[in-house]
Order: structure tokens, then C-alpha cells, then sequence
């Protein structure tokens, strides 16, 4: 007993901090009347188009509601309360970490009637002050990017700059390379010294569902002054599956102004991802409940030779 007591003794010193942060959305809004008055107890549920997940809430005393902890995706709002009519609200896209203020004006009437609108995206974010851009899957794989590295995709935002000097690393709003810092639903990935990537995933982005950039302004819960937010990708009710083969040829590069041919080196970027519902027949089906995802990604190739066009002539 005393040896376990020491060894926990200093595993708790040797301990290092774990950073964690979540990456879910929070939608809120006031529930009022035709005259704007707010309606206290009022029952709002919204409900994500993928899954079939569900989240509700009352409105408070002052017509409040806040639904936080929701997934990134589509989602359909729906409000009711006794002498009004349920009002509907489709079409709300909620990215990862987004805080959406989303208000919900009931019309005095039969509950059984609907008031149905269409939401969309929103386009600022009126609940917080920092600076943000996000970008989904549809988007990453029509970028045209001679890669598959998260990088080149995080300096097309604006403000967002590579830190020099050879570095990997990238500034944020005019920071400095390790005011930085990178996570993965949630858990960080970057060595907490000058924002450097830990592991190979950043390379290899057909898992990603979205990736959202914060930059000055953020919360407490993010250190940094730049925030990269990975979101992997997650099963819905509808069995999807996808393969790419992302090639790199000669043919296929543009030649540098100074080099008298392209770089040579033939590149294979392989890759499959399919998700779904959990379902073993006879025995459970997961549709609206449980999920899975599985995505495998590699790469294939010969080396880039490089070009080298001395001034001076090399030694014999």
C-alpha cells in the first residue's frame, strides 16, 4: 500500500495539464407575442436533420431559451406554447462552436396550426466579438489545393499568416507562431510550445467534417489568440460512403518561372470513409440512436527530386 501511494504521489507531480475544449453550437433567442411581449414557459425543441436528435428547452421568466451542447449540421426549430400557434423554423445551420441567436415570434391561434420559415446560415455572429471563419467538407474537397494538408487550407482565411523563417506554424490576427492552438473534436493537438501539430493527422483530411478558425476576442475557455477547431465526421440515418485517389503527376504542376522543367516525383494520396447507422439484423437497429464512422487515408508515391540551379559551378 505505502509503494501505490507513492507511485500516485508522483504521477499526480509528473502530471501535465490536458486541454480540452468542447465544439459544440449554442442556439438562444427571446419567444415573444404579435406585441412583443416575451412568453415565459414557453417549449422549444429543435431537432437535427441527420440524426434525429432532439434538444429541448423552456423559456424563463424574461422569454429566454438557450439550447446549448448541439452537434454541428441542419437543424428544424419548433416552438408552442398554449394559445399560439406552433411555429416552425427550418433550415438552421449550425456550425461547430457557433452561438446563434435565433428569436421565435408566436401568433395567437389554434396549437394545432403552423407557422412555418426558413432560417438559412447566418452570416455574423451577433452574440460574441471574435472574428471567425469555417469551412465544411463540401467546401474542403472543391478548394483547388495542390495537398492534403490542413495548412494551406488555414491561410486562405484572412489574417492568417505562416509564421516565417521555415516555420510550419501559423499567425493569427498578428500573433506570434506560439499564440496558437489546434484541436480535434475537442482534445488539442498542438505541443504547447510554438503551436507545432502533434502527429500526422493534419495531412490527411478526409475525416474532417469542418474546421472553423477563432481569432482574437475568444473566450476564456481557448488560451490562444488563434483557435483552430476540427470537427471529424460523424454517421447520420443515411449510409454514406466515398473513395479518392488524389493524384500528383509532372503533367499535372505548374513549372516555377526560374526552373527550366517541372519538379518530377509521382504522388498517390489513397483514401476511403463510410458511415451509418449501427444496424445488426435481428439484433439492433441504431437508426436515431447509434451511429459509427470509418474513415482510412494513406498516402503513395515516389520522391519530388529537387531542382538545383547553382550560379557558381560545383567542385569536381
Amino acid at each position: 500500500m505505502p509503494r501505490l501511494i507513492c507511485l500516485a504521489v508522483l504521477g499526480t507531480m509528473l502530471a501535465t495539464r490536458g486541454l480540452g475544449q468542447t465544439t459544440f453550437a449554442t442556439l438562444t433567442g427571446a419567444v415573444t407575442d404579435p406585441n412583443g411581449s416575451v412568453i415565459p414557459g414557453a417549449i422549444v425543441e429543435v431537432t437535427q436533420s441527420g440524426s434525429n436528435y432532439r434538444y429541448t428547452a423552456k423559456s424563463n421568466e424574461a422569454g429566454i431559451y438557450t439550447l446549448g451542447q448541439l452537434r454541428e449540421g441542419i437543424y428544424t426549430l419548433t416552438a408552442r406554447n398554449a394559445g399560439f400557434k406552433e411555429a416552425v423554423i427550418q433550415n438552421i445551420q449550425l456550425v461547430a462552436l457557433d452561438v446563434r441567436r435565433l428569436d421565435v415570434h408566436l401568433e395567437i391561434g389554434a396549437v394545432e396550426t403552423k407557422v412555418e420559415v426558413s432560417a438559412g446560415a447566418t452570416v455574423i455572429e451577433t452574440e460574441t466579438a471574435r472574428i471567425s471563419d469555417s469551412k465544411g467538407a463540401t467546401l474542403i474537397n472543391s478548394l483547388p489545393l495542390n495537398t492534403r494538408s490542413l495548412s494551406a487550407f488555414l491561410a486562405l482565411s484572412p489574417g492568417v499568416l505562416q509564421a516565417g523563417a521555415g516555420s510550419s506554424t501559423r499567425r493569427f490576427a498578428g500573433s506570434r507562431a506560439n499564440q496558437e492552438d489546434m484541436t480535434v473534436d475537442g482534445i488539442t493537438v498542438a505541443n504547447g510550445y510554438d503551436g507545432t501539430q502533434i502527429g500526422p493527422l493534419y495531412s490527411y483530411i478526409e475525416s474532417f467534417q469542418e474546421f472553423r478558425i477563432d481569432m482574437a476576442n475568444n473566450t476564456a475557455e481557448f488560451g490562444a489568440i488563434g483557435q483552430v477547431t476540427v470537427v471529424s465526421k460523424a454517421g447520420t440515418n443515411q449510409l454514406h460512403g466515398t473513395g479518392l485517389d488524389y493524384y500528383g503527376t509532372p503533367m499535372f504542376r505548374a513549372r516555377d518561372p526560374f526552373a527550366l522543367q517541372r519538379p518530377s516525383g509521382v504522388s498517390h494520396s489513397l483514401g476511403a470513409a463510410v458511415n451509418g447507422p449501427v444496424a445488426l439484423p435481428r439484433i439492433y437497429n441504431g437508426r436515431n440512436k447509434t451511429f459509427f464512422t470509418f474513415v482510412f487515408e494513406t498516402s503513395r508515391g515516389s520522391h519530388v527530386l529537387q531542382l538545383l540551379n547553382p550560379i557558381m559551378p560545383l567542385p569536381s
